[in-house]
């Protein structure tokens, strides 16, 4: 008997209090251990950043505010991403064992649906690894990862109508994200469903597409719910104490004497830090990649407080974080010095 799940389509679509539902529904599927949940989510013009992103350097924050375009920052990592209701969203909450694939292969396998959406229209996409679709070599689809206890959430961007002339001038990536691409702008990297057809698509239409087969090829039965009282209640809390605040979209103002800069496997990764005497004083990690714990990063950059660069580089190792990652972390600290 296939799993059922509940479809929430809440039609919430300020930025601010959509990722407030987002926590929400993870911190009580996490308490109580149900239900599992796929939603559908759409917003009006919004820049999504990246939980590690500095908001400043990666939108450009006086054009969206003369747009109206809201920024808020997600609770899931990955790199800042326009977003209008010409697009959409899904997440899947999860408890983690509800599947038996590690969490690399899930992005393949929540990958799917889109690819066969995408076939519907003719086209022919292909997933690449760790997290995207593309139709060609350029992106129609990214995803990301946030591991909350035992609850899991999967999320993924699908483009199907967007303005690229906006998203364009709205995100501000910095030059290394493209240095092992071709493409050397957003608009140069991403594409969208009607870009790809040639003409404007109906986006309740792809939705659609996209359910059927999500349930078809997962095995999952979905069927429509609304958010409880005390999901309501939890998104309400966090949305005024957390996600509608300058403190969670922007951070604290801070200034560094130093930053350094890479890419791993899993994206850019960029170290800020203030030395004193050649001990770290202060230091901030920040950037476009790929971890689905979170913590793991607040406690290495605790760690390597008051310590030298050189000392510091060899520490990463105790935190347990990719491969990649650490390596790259671990050079850029050894690049560090007044």
């Amino acid at each position: 008997m296939s799993p059922q799940w509940r479809l929430l389509r809440d039609g919430i679509t300020d930025a601010h209090r959509h990722f407030a539902v987002e926590e929400a529904i993870v911190r009580r599927l996490d308490e109580v251990g149900r239900p599992n949940t796929l939603r559908i989510r759409q917003v009006e013009k919004a820049v999504f950043v990246g939980f590690f992103q500095d908001s400043d350097s990666e939108v450009n924050v006086p054009f969206c505010k003369e747009r109206g375009i809201k920024i808020v920052r997600r609770m899931n990592p990955g790199g800042a991403v326009y977003h209008d209701l010409g697009s959409f969203c899904y997440s899947a909450f999860f408890l983690r064992d509800a599947f038996p694939q590690l969490e690399e292969e899930l992005y393949r396998l929540f990958a799917q649906p889109i690819i066969r959406t995408c076939q519907d229209y003719g086209l022919e996409a292909h997933f690449k690894p760790a997290n995207d679709v593309l139709v060609g070599e350029r992106k129609i689809y990214g995803s990301a990862q946030v591991i909350w206890y035992r609850a899991f959430v999967q999320s993924g961007t699908f483009l199907v109508n967007i303005d690229f002339e906006v998203m364009d001038k709205a995100l501000t990536p910095p030059p290394v994200k493209f240095a092992d691409k071709k493409a050397k702008s957003v608009r140069e990297r991403v594409t969208s469903l009607a870009r790809e057809v040639g003409r404007e698509i109906d986006t309740e239409e792809v939705i659609d597409r996209f359910l059927n087969h999500f349930s078809e090829m997962l095995g999952i039965k979905l069927r429509e719910g609304g958010l409880s009282e005390e999901e309501r209640r939890l998104a309400e809390e966090l949305w005024e104490s957390k996600y509608a605040t300058e403190e969670w979209n922007f951070g604290p103002s801070r200034t560094y004497g130093i930053t350094v800069a890479g890419k791993s496997k899993g994206g850019v990764v960029s170290i800020s830090a203030n030395l004193d005497s050649g001990f770290i004083k202060e230091l901030k990690i920040k950037g476009d990649f790929l971890l689905s714990r979170q913590e793991a990063i607040r406690r290495l950059e605790r760690l390597l407080v008051g310590h030298s660069p050189a000392e510091a580089s060899s520490l990463v190792e105790e935190v347990d974080l990719p491969p990649d990652l650490s390596r790259t972390l671990a050079r850029l600290l050894g690049e560090l010095h007044e």
